[in-house]
Order: structure tokens, then sequence, then C-alpha cells
């Protein structure tokens, strides 16, 4: 299931749907600043845990 690290949360709940599997989602989040926006990401899969964290999308120029 590492083919599933870098994407969206809703794409990667898809396939796992589509193989059959129910995950469950972990939101990690900075302790200093945690981000209310963003798209979420998995940024982890232990088993059939996700974790996930939000990642501005978008040009980096445009902050």
């Amino acid at each position: 299931m590492q083919d599933l690290l870098g994407l969206r949360l809703k794409d990667a709940l898809r396939l796992l749907e589509a193989r059959g599997v129910t995950p469950t989602v972990v939101t990690a989040q900075a302790p200093r600043n945690p981000r209310e926006d963003g798209t979420l990401r998995v940024i982890r899969v232990r088993g059939t845990e996700l974790t996930v964290g939000a990642f501005r999308d978008g040009n980096p120029s445009d902050e």
C-alpha cells in the first residue's frame, strides 16, 4: 500500500475501496503551527492505517 503515499486522501480512499479495504485515518498536525486549510495527503501507511497531513497545493511563489 506504499503506492498511496502522497495521494490526496479522497483518492487514496477511492483506491482502497476498490480493493475492499476500509482504512483508519489519523490526522497529523504540527504542534506549533497547525494548519486548518490545505489538501489532506497520505504521509504514512501502517497496515490499514493512513496518517494524513494538510499541505498547501499550488505554486510556492504565490505565498
